[in-house]
């Protein structure tokens, strides 16, 4: 989910690693290495992880200025007809596009200073008769089931039906809902991230320390309990990175990779199946017989999801409601699990004859 948030100040480049590193050689690994892996021009401080989880956790708790405020000025323009919550819901993100839209820019439904500038710049009323969307929310994720998605998902069934028959005999997981949680993640592979998975959950590790990130919130004016509770917050997410990082760094040695070549999700998810790292140690699994788990190879990426899902209760299941159950405890989310489901409906009625599972 893309969270509100503002731009993080850059900070300066002397931003240093050292406290980091120096943890994950007193938790045991070789000095000489992690320093090596710090030295590298790729490993830049990036505050945008945990700059976006505190966003996101400070909104759904106390409702952010900025977006209040976008939300207001939206009102004022035409676009906004719905109360200013200070959430950025999906009727703002449908308010700032048709804005976007109509002022001739870029549909980017982000919170930020420079849109709010804009807006209050701007003096053109919304079009008569502007056709607002419902309030009431989508059941799916819209931009999955779109038919160049759909296509990718016909086209990663169609050149692997070996695989997922195997994982389906292995673990119980339907070739369709299979490739459903693929075209989900990552868009069956086509998108894995654009940041080494090692350099963000650094970042965010590093930025347990409120300070790190603290500009970012300088438009809130947070008072000073809410400061505690956002320093509070950073410690929390900044440790769980930590042993995210570590787990990262373990299994890269375990599988050959170079770290710096395992780009990741915003908070270090990886592979085709999107996992994370310490669940990658424990539950990936070899899929082509090689030797190597490695979620980065198809193969393996969708027999590790088979054993993942397989012990989150999927596999197995003989009903089409027992299995949105058994998805829903893997990611609580009923709009995850429909579009899950609707892609899985779609490969069944579009499937060729020899298609397994058909």
């Amino acid at each position: 989910m893309q969270t509100s948030r503002q731009p993080a100040t850059p900070l300066p480049d002397t931003v240093s690693f050292e406290p980091l590193i120096q943890r994950l050689v007193a938790d045991g690994r070789s000095e000489a290495e992690v320093r090596g892996l710090f030295s590298r021009p790729e490993m830049v401080f990036d505050p945008e992880p945990m700059t976006a989880k505190l966003t996101e956790l400070y909104m759904s708790k106390y409702g952010l200025r900025l977006v209040t405020d976008i939300q207001n000025r939206l009102s004022a323009l035409g676009y906004h007809p719905w109360p200013a919550t200070g959430k950025l819901s999906r009727l703002t993100k449908w308010a700032i596009r048709a804005w976007q839209r109509q002022s001739g820019l870029p549909e980017k439904a982000r919170a930020t200073p420079e849109l709010l500038a804009a807006l209050r710049a701007s003096t053109a009323k919304a079009p008569p008769g502007l056709d607002f969307p419902p309030e009431e929310a989508p059941t799916v994720y819209e931009s999955a089931l779109t038919e160049e998605r759909l296509a990718e998902a016909r086209e990663f069934l169609a050149a692997n039906r070996t695989i997922l028959a195997g994982v389906r005999q292995r673990y119980g997981l339907p070739e369709e809902v299979a490739v459903g949680v693929a075209a989900v993640e990552t868009r069956c592979g086509r998108y894995l991230g654009e940041k080494p998975a090692v350099a963000l959950l650094s970042g965010m590790a590093l930025a347990r320390d409120y300070a790190q990130v603290a500009d970012a919130f300088s438009y809130e004016k947070p008072s000073p309990d809410r400061t505690a509770w956002l320093a509070a917050k950073a410690r929390e997410r900044g440790d769980w990175a930590y042993r995210e990082l570590a787990a990262l760094l373990a299994y890269a040695g375990r599988i050959g990779r170079d770290p710096l070549a395992m780009p990741g999700s915003i908070y270090g998810a990886i592979g085709v199946s999107q996992f994370m790292p310490t669940n990658a140690l424990t539950l990936a699994r070899d899929g082509d017989g090689d030797g190597v788990a490695d979620l980065f190879v198809v193969a393996d990426a969708l027999e590790s999801m088979g054993n993942y899902l397989h012990k989150a209760g999927v596999g197995g299941q003989t009903s089409e409601t027992a299995l949105r159950e058994a998805l829903f405890r893997y990611n609580k989310s009923r709009a995850y699990v429909n579009t899950i489901m609707a892609v899985a409906t779609h490969l069944r009625q579009t499937a060729s004859p020899e298609t397994p599972g058909k």
